[in-house]
């Protein structure tokens, strides 16, 4: 088995085409179906399926890309290693970030990475936790902030945060309310992130056993016009305080607790179980959890910090 086998078939499972990854690797059409059919030989099983629409793996195929990702991450770790002993930590770190938390401390990390470790190459990823998780599973991402909806045995969650879900909107519209049960804010006029999104479906999930249907008036994927549309009186949400936290400090929102507080979302920093971490992703891990601590301590995120309970 070469090395080369194991990246021709990742790429062909990633492409779902044998045309496309003959393409993107500039190797001839025959040639990569000749080294997959020898890596098929030599495993002594079948690992694509082919069709009119492209390939997909077999069950079997499946099972040997994750085992090849993890091989050819290892390989580009060990030669990573080499160049860290005398420069210090460097190469590419990639870094899952939900949109909420980018807000508070995307920033800050961009800039911290580049002054303290110029030999790391940061890469952001910004989406919801759910996608975030699957690509961290894959070894696409290096480690990732992840929120409670999220499960994957594949996975070391590490509990960092436990933040308050609030009842968001237009500035006085909610003036002289300190607290709203959900219930009552299945009633109002509602304007909701997408699924898959871990606030939405668990608010729903309890409205659901409460047998409510919430009026809802838009769902937007767009969490900045979510945002624009709340503070423009044309609906409400609900969000966690990160997602507005200067918004909120200026007073251009009104935002109430919902379930006298009760209602929360816990925040974890994660990492995979089976691809192991470089010294730079370490480096960059420990100072997401430090800048996580900080927004924290100083008021910028409207949460409680569990790292070390």
């Amino acid at each position: 088995m070469e090395l080369r086998q194991l990246k021709y078939f990742v790429r062909i499972v990633e492409a779902g085409s044998v045309s496309r990854a003959s393409q993107s690797l500039h190797v001839a059409q025959p040639a990569l179906s000749l080294q997959i059919s020898h890596l098929e030989e030599e495993l002594g099983t079948k690992l694509l399926t082919r069709s009119v629409r492209g390939v997909t793996p077999t069950d079997a195929g499946a099972a040997v890309y994750r085992q090849a990702q993890l091989i050819l991450k290892q390989i580009e770790a060990t030669q990573l290693i080499a160049s860290q002993a005398d420069l210090g930590p460097a190469g590419p770190v990639a870094v899952g970030l939900p949109w909420t938390v980018t807000s508070v401390i995307g920033l800050a990390l961009v800039r911290e990475v580049r002054d303290a470790l110029k030999s790391v190459r940061l890469e952001i990823t910004e989406g919801p936790s759910s996608m975030l998780a699957t690509l961290l599973a894959q070894g696409k991402l290096d480690l990732a902030v992840l929120f409670d909806n999220t499960t994957d045995g594949g996975l070391v969650m590490k509990k960092v945060v436990s933040e308050p879900l609030l009842l968001v909107g237009a500035k006085g519209t909610l003036a002289g309310r300190d607290a709203m049960s959900l219930t009552e804010a299945a009633g109002m006029p509602l304007l909701l992130l997408s699924r898959p999104n871990g606030i939405r479906e668990e608010i729903e999930r309890i409205w659901a056993v409460q047998g409510l249907k919430p009026q809802m008036v838009a769902e937007i994927n767009a969490p900045g016009l979510l945002i624009d549309a709340v503070q423009a009186g044309l609906g409400y949400s609900v969000l966690p305080s990160c997602a507005m936290e200067e918004r909120l400090q200026k007073g251009e929102l009104d935002a109430i607790e919902l379930e006298g507080g009760a209602l929360t979302r816990t925040v974890y920093l994660s990492t995979s179980r089976l691809f192991a971490p470089t010294r730079a992703a370490e480096h960059v891990h420990a100072l997401v959890e430090r800048l996580m601590r900080e927004s924290i301590e100083t008021g910028k995120w409207n949460g409680r910090w569990l790292a070390g309970e």
